[in-house]
């Protein structure tokens, strides 16, 4: 009993320790900023107007068809809709919820396959990584791939560990893997098949056990995928046929949208390439900081390695790497793509962590601690920079506004994180109480991490990392709050919902991405000016697709009628010009962007 009472005392704590490092970087996030502008407002209405049109097999953006992604991820937002109501963190937390399942996952894997430490360190190396935190600021599905990816790397562990010890897998190991399957292709695409099957192949091919596979019920795992995958297709394809001028939901969903995307001949091109090198170095940095690790694991794994230990499960990790990275780096790619490989490094730098506690360490330990001082040095040039800034930096004028010290690139603005080269000197301060927060952290969280590793203490160094890493995306997260006006427009929807009156019409200058958020947040029809692109372009060539687009003449004719016309522009000289030329008045602005009525009452 008491045996019991002590292998129980580090699983509870651990999962203690996580779920609070879950909460506090995840949980607290989802309700606040507001909804940026873009893919996660347009994510967003999608997974609302599901639930306001009870359609949960084709995906509705201001009533006209979103063809462009599966489903999966949008039920869950919706999901939290029908739980909570319409609110911007009910459907962001299907986001924070899919984080700590993968985080505990990953806890149970290595704790599974290692050992109890080497469980907790890949958690907190995932839970508080750069990575999953910044792509869950925006409703984007890739977390959610990476929880399906690890669910079928420690499947395909426990069927070939079935096959060398009982002679087959198990039958329910392979149920499993196909409800994977299909789980991943309806969260991201075909690429949902491509990564867990190939990971599969390659392990069985490249560890020479080929032969397993026909003891894994390949046939139950295909019938089980194809039972449960095919249903929405059909349905999809069955209520989305060729229509107007569109050549229907096949063409666009799988030839498009699936393999023109991947050989960047989509149409339209409304996305850019993160240059190779960049996307390479990238995943590194989505691990920092425990990233530092990785010229470790990659020493170690090296020097032990031996032909049969191919067949170890850092030998998948790795391969689950590679895996990922070298099926984008042939394609389009964006900076997020390889978060799914992201749990894999995680796993990798755990089990390297962890043994430093074991006697024949010596020489590892000593890399171990020029790592933790490599990190100290990164920690120091941060907090210096940070600290440099929030000194030297004023404070902003009364009624400054952010935007006014911002120097724009719009050829950035593409990267999910575009709009931080916008940033000047007299911008910073803005941020004076993140900055000093930050560099406070950053040295404190490097400094003692470094102090305890030279004294031996790795839990504590390695906890010291976890901690201090909230209190650092507690900063990240204050300064988002700050620059929020510039990616959001929730302050002009609520603006317009004030003077709202039924009759009235909202226009967009340009396209839907522009405003998106003020979609979700004001409830109503949005039409946009000569906006007949990118996201809703192929939706509109239905023939039953709602008048949503207006040219220049039929606006105009709209705006010298006798409704009312709230017209959102995004530029100050076109909005001078336009009341210049076409009269209105202005009734609300907020960080560059302006809200023009024609009929003041």
């Amino acid at each position: 009993m008491l045996r019991t009472e002590v292998h129980a005392r580090p699983l509870t704590r651990s999962l203690v320790i996580l779920i609070c490092i879950w909460f506090l970087t995840q949980f607290v996030g989802i309700f606040s900023p507001p909804l940026m502008d873009d893919v996660d407002g347009i994510h967003t209405e999608a997974a609302k107007e599901m639930v306001m049109r009870h359609d949960y097999i084709t995906l509705y953006v201001d009533g006209i068809r979103y063809l462009d992604k599966p489903p999966l991820p949008y039920w869950l937002g919706a999901a939290g809709i029908h739980l909570f109501g319409p609110h911007d963190w009910a459907v962001r937390l299907s986001l924070a919820i899919s984080v700590l399942v993968l985080t505990l996952y990953l806890y149970s894997m290595g704790r599974r396959w290692f050992s109890e430490r080497t469980g907790f360190y890949s958690a907190c190396a995932f839970a508080t990584a750069v990575g999953p935190y910044i792509f869950t600021r925006f409703f984007i599905p890739d977390v959610i791939v990476a929880l399906w990816m690890t669910i079928a790397a420690d499947l395909i562990l426990r069927m070939v560990q079935g096959v060398e010890t009982e002679g087959n897998a198990a039958p329910i190991q392979a149920v499993l893997f196909g409800l994977v399957c299909t789980a991943a292709v309806l969260t991201k695409g075909l690429i949902g098949i491509v990564f867990p099957l190939g990971l599969l192949l390659l392990y069985l091919l490249i560890t020479g056990r080929s032969k397993y596979l026909l003891k894994m019920h390949p046939v139950l795992a295909s019938g089980t995928f194809l039972a449960s995958a095919l249903p929405w297709h059909i349905m999809a394809a069955i209520r989305n046929t060729a229509s107007g001028e569109s050549r229907g939901w096949v063409w666009f969903y799988f030839v498009n949208e699936q393999i023109n995307r991947y050989l960047n001949k989509r149409i339209p091109r409304d996305y850019d390439q993160v240059p190779l090198l960049t996307f390479w170095l990238l995943l590194i940095v989505w691990l920092m900081p425990w990233g530092v690790f990785l010229a470790g694991v990659a020493r170690q794994w090296w020097r032990t390695r031996e032909p049969l230990r191919l067949g170890e499960p850092r030998f998948l990790f790795v391969l689950w790497t590679v895996l990922i990275v070298g099926f984008f780096t042939f394609s389009t790619r964006q900076e997020y793509y390889t978060l799914p490989a992201v749990p894999a490094l995680a796993l990798l730098v755990g089990a390297y962590l962890a043994s430093e506690d074991k006697p024949a360490a010596a020489r590892d330990s000593a890399w171990m601690r020029a790592s933790s001082g490599v990190l100290f040095l990164i920690g120091l040039a941060v907090a210096f920079f940070c600290g440099y800034f929030a000194i030297v930096a004023h404070a902003p004028h009364p009624g400054a506004e952010l935007y006014q010290e911002l120097t724009k690139h719009p050829e950035d603005y593409t990267l999910s994180f575009g709009h931080l080269f916008d940033l000047t000197t007299t911008a910073f301060g803005f941020f004076r109480f993140p900055l000093a927060g930050m560099a406070v952290s950053m040295l404190v969280m490097t400094g003692l991490s470094f102090w305890f590793r030279v004294k031996g203490k790795s839990y504590a160094s390695n906890l010291t990392l976890a901690i201090g890493m909230c209190a650092v995306i507690a900063c990240v997260h204050q300064g988002l709050r700050i620059f929020y006006p510039i990616l959001g427009s929730e302050p002009l929807a609520e603006a317009i919902r004030q003077q709202w009156k039924p009759g009235d019409t909202v226009v967009f200058d340009g396209q839907i991405s522009n405003g998106s958020s003020i979609n979700f947040y004001l409830g109503e029809p949005v039409y946009m000016l000569n906006g007949r692109v990118n996201n809703l372009w192929y939706g509109s060539l239905y023939a039953d697709a709602p008048h949503r687009f207006e040219t220049t003449d039929s606006f105009l004719r709209l705006w010298q009628g006798s409704g009312r016309i709230f017209f959102v522009t995004y530029d100050a000289k076109r909005t001078a010009d336009w009341q210049r030329y076409h009269g209105g008045t202005l009734v609300a602005s907020s960080s560059g962007k302006y809200v023009l009525l024609n009929h003041v009452p």
